[in-house]
């Protein structure tokens, strides 16, 4: 029992840290190419790409922005392209978008929305990408209880939809990814039944 207590005072100490750190969906392990939806799964919680339009999702390798790693996800690939759509299998609180392109054109106005799983828009954050801009930008959203986004950009020069994008990092909402403490409660609780199950033995066989 002792070294039961152990353990779980030692997994509630590593819990005592913020029980929702932000998760990344780079997509840096995805391999480029088209998909019809790209499905990623990171600490418990798995986030499904498509585009609004039924087009196919591109994910290509990119020399820039450097913001956004090797590779980042688009709306079809070429004329017209498509807004993306993030889908959660869990409620999420807060989000940040990393987004750009080579800097070829105005891709701005930039926006963001965030709906609940019944479709109702939570709120929306915007943004401008001028042209002649290679390093990329980022937008962090908070609406509590989101339970996807819609990313779309503009173009003065018809390249609408045609930025490229991942997710930086992510806070789901509280209680809709299992924490730390709660693994750890549970293995005390799995532990301290079986000590019990096993003094019980001892104890049988001592009258037997």
């Amino acid at each position: 029992m002792k070294k039961i207590s152990a353990i779980a005072i030692l997994l509630a100490s590593i819990a005592a840290s913020p029980a929702v750190a932000a998760t990344a969906f780079d997509l840096e392990g995805v391999t480029p190419g088209a998909f019809n939806a790209i499905t990623v799964t990171d600490g418990g919680l798995t986030l499904v790409i498509t585009t609004t339009t039924g087009d196919p999702v591109w994910v290509g390798n990119l020399s820039n922005p450097a913001l956004l790693g090797k590779v980042g996800a688009v709306g079809n690939n070429g004329t017209p392209f498509a807004p993306l759509r993030f889908s959660f299998s869990a409620p999420v609180d807060q989000i940040t978008f990393n987004f750009g392109d080579i800097g070829g054109d105005d891709d701005s106005p930039v926006l963001i929305q965030a709906f609940s799983a019944g479709d109702v828009l939570l709120g929306s954050a915007n943004d401008t990408y001028p042209a002649g801009l290679d390093t990329g930008k980022s937008l962090t959203l908070s609406f509590a209880g989101a339970s996807y986004y819609i990313a779309s950009s503009g173009s003065a020069q018809g390249n609408v939809n045609s930025l490229v994008w991942d997710i930086g990092a992510i806070t789901p909402a509280a209680g809709a990814v299992p924490e730390p403490a709660s693994w750890a409660l549970m293995i005390a609780g799995f532990g301290a039944m079986g000590g019990a199950l096993r003094s019980r033995r001892k104890v049988a066989a001592s009258f037997a």
